[in-house]
């Protein structure tokens, strides 16, 4: 499964660096902006009559430019500079964003006020009681701190029986089937060869830090957060009862411990590796591959007694599991568990351990205060009973032309990739044949799941800590039930209300929620360029997730297979590595680079999403009776500035590096210049000489 990012989605792409440009252009509020060089404006269709309309009219927002900017050289700045040297970001927050922050407020506000009207009535519907119960306990802060850490004492008296292998086994199993992940994960996957049915797979994984680089970098910030961590650690130690100094020692054991993880660990570049990562060892495998752990015992613990097919993610990250099974000393296990299972919880948890939390996060991301309790409290019950809320949301929310307009976008896309494939050069008919046919089979969900969830847990209004850990624990338990059935095409990997959208390989389908068709994303009362640049750009991006670098792996069914002809998977291999390198050019806050191969498979959607996007608004608009003029700026040109302020974005320089280190998106600057300077009909929209930054000679398209 492939989102747009954590929170948001992801977007838009990098200016290229390659060949001279021209100085910033002025441009007038009543004249499109001014070529950089003399283009050949030859129409290629008869003239229509041109409706004169200003900017606000169309959906877009004129005090967002800065028109001291040359849109060639630097298209985020051009549509996004005036918003950005206006726009402080709260202090709650990591990053702002004009339209995704816009539609994440306008959902916190209204689940806010659903989940206090439920607060405060008593209800007969099961539905309302569930709902009311969990946000209310999460609400109530002195009855949280006056239970303390009590909640999590079974889970830490578990970890407290180690003193072997085989306790240490009793311990992970506990842990895992109660919602933590200590040490590796387990969950249900498709299986890669037979994507009708679902397996269990194990991945590496036990890291307190976002990523192994940071255990293992040298540099002055990768330290600072290693020590920000070990602080985190020995306060968690210490809010359970460690000595000072007890905890000061076992947290530094904890991150010796850690770093000896994260160097068996798979780097995040080779973890796109789909086949590298379809390791079908199944469970004997799996106990010879750590024969220190009671292999027996664990899958029994977790529930999956029987379990026979097993995939690892990292053979060598279990090989290596093995030694550090004996050869660490069992006070070491312990503590491990134990920050492990305090950091996991520390958000749904009394302030003792929220607050060291959370002084972690801010070293790691910037953010110098915690929402207020109320939105962490939406927050919360949204992932926790998303499905429940989600149907209130969509009944509420979803209107009948946001729904419209989500169909109209796909349809329209999904025509333009067709187009697309029949015109692309590069691939030969047999490779043709079989991107059709991926193509026709692939499906999408809109607004809610098909079938809504039940959720059976037992919720007390009076005891917030117990109800987060009774919903982790149900959840766990629902996902370990998949594993050895047939999977269910229907069910949703994120809630209805979420910002987001995702593309998922092996289903080959798309989903949009609800909560991501709302204004100023898509509005009716703005111009078709305008939605299309921003809505159609999203569907654009997850429908080019089928065909990137990783969904390209899988056929039309879902299944890990090589579909490509030798000629073509060479000259599509060749045009992935020329987007890699164009993104790996680009600098963010302190001079750190994006990191092209990681990102490669979100910066191909991007790309893609644009270029469909557009060839979608000019089929949709190919009738019309008029062309409009926005304050002097063509339709076409209206389209990018669509775009471009969709993703209008100002961040915290700490976030920026934290979102190159882990997120496999570019930065908001580089999402949008990126997939531009790929883009030649951007060039020809705002007349770019050739060579400009966002007019490169030979740009990196792919799709």
């Amino acid at each position: 499964m492939r989102a747009l990012p954590a929170l948001l989605l992801a977007a838009a792409a990098a200016a290229a660096a390659c060949g001279s440009h021209t100085a910033p252009t002025a441009v007038a509020t009543a004249e499109p902006p001014r070529p950089s060089a003399p283009v050949d404006d030859t129409p290629t269709a008869p003239a229509k009559p041109i409706t004169m309309k200003s900017l606000t009219a169309i959906g877009l927002d004129p005090g967002a430019l800065d028109r001291t900017s040359d849109p060639c050289d630097d298209f985020f700045q051009f549509a996004c500079g005036g918003w950005i040297q206006r726009t402080q970001i709260a202090a709650d927050r990591t990053e702002q964003m004009r339209v995704f922050e816009a539609i994440i407020d306008h959902n916190l506000a209204y689940e806010h006020t659903l989940l206090e009207g439920l607060r405060g009535q008593a209800s007969q519907d099961v539905t309302h009681q569930q709902l009311a119960a969990f946000y209310a306990s999460c609400m109530d802060e002195p009855a949280i701190e006056r239970a303390g850490l009590a909640p999590l004492r079974p889970a830490l008296a578990v970890i407290d029986q180690v003193k072997d292998p085989r306790s240490l086994t009793a311990a992970l199993a506990s842990l895992h089937a109660a919602g933590f992940d200590p040490l590796f994960t387990l969950g249900p996957r498709q299986d890669a060869a037979d994507a009708v049915h679902v397996i269990a797979r194990l991945e590496q994984g036990g890291l307190g830090l976002p990523d192994r680089d940071y255990y293992l970098a040298t540099d002055a910030a990768s330290a600072a957060a290693r020590t920000a961590y070990l602080a985190f650690a020995e306060a968690a130690l210490t809010a359970i009862g460690r000595p000072t100094a007890v905890a000061r020692r076992e947290a530094a054991d904890v991150l010796a411990l850690e770093t000896t993880l994260a160097r068996l660990s798979k780097d995040k570049v080779t973890r796109r590796d789909p086949h590298g990562n379809y390791n079908k060892i199944d469970r004997a495998g799996v106990a010879r591959a750590v024969p220190h752990l009671d292999w027996d015992a664990y899958w029994a613990g977790v529930g999956l007694r029987h379990v026979q097919s097993v995939v690892v993610d990292a053979p060598g990250f279990f090989a290596g599991l093995d030694p550090l099974v004996t050869a660490t000393p069992a006070a070491t296990w312990r503590a491990y568990l134990a920050v492990q299972v305090l950091h996991q919880a520390a958000p749904f948890a009394a302030r003792a351990l929220e607050e060291p939390a959370f002084a972690l996060d801010s070293a790691l991301s910037g953010q110098p205060e915690l929402p207020p309790r109320w939105k962490r409290c939406v927050q919360h019950t949204e992932r926790a009973l998303g499905e429940l809320i989600g149907q209130a949301f969509v009944h509420d929310r979803l209107s009948a032309a946001s729904r419209a307009a989500a169909e109209d976008a796909i349809h329209a896309v999904v025509a333009a990739m067709t187009t697309n494939l029949e015109t692309l050069p590069w691939m030969d008919d047999t490779t043709r044949a079989r991107a059709r046919e991926k193509l026709a089979a692939m499906t999408y969900q809109i607004g809610g799941p098909r079938r809504w969830r039940t959720y059976p847990i037992k919720l007390d209004a009076r005891t917030w800590t117990a109800n987060m850990l009774a919903a982790r624990r149900a959840e766990r338990a629902r996902l370990l039930a998949q594993i050895d059935h047939p999977v269910d095409r229907d069910a949703w990997k994120i809630t209805p209300v979420a910002v987001n959208a995702y593309y998922d390989d092996q289903i080959n389908s798309m989903v949009f929620p609800a909560g991501i068709l709302q204004p100023p994303l898509y509005a009716v009362e703005a111009a078709l360029a305008v939605n299309l640049g921003g809505l159609g750009m999203v569907v654009g991006h997850e429908l080019t997730h089928g065909f990137d670098d990783q969904g390209a792996q899988y056929d039309a069914a879902g299944n890990l297979a090589n579909w490509w002809q030798a000629d073509t998977a060479a000259q599509f291999a060749a045009r992935t590595k020329c987007v890699i390198d164009q993104y790996a050019a680009y600098e963010v806050a302190g001079g750190t680079k994006l990191d092209g191969a990681h990102t490669v498979g979100e910066n191909i959607a991007d790309i893609g999403g644009v270029k469909l996007a557009f060839a979608a608004y000019r089929a949709l608009r190919a009738t019309a009776a008029d062309s409009v003029v926005a304050d002097g700026f063509t339709e076409d040109q209206q389209f990018f500035l669509g775009f471009g302020q969709a993703w209008c974005a100002v961040q915290r320089p700490d976030f920026e590096r934290w979102s190159v280190a882990v997120d496999d998106h570019a930065t908001p600057r580089w999402r949008v210049n990126g997939s531009l300077a790929a883009t030649p009909e951007f060039a020809r929209a705002f007349h770019c000489r050739t060579g400009a930054r966002l007019a490169p000679a030979a740009p990196c398209v792919v799709w």
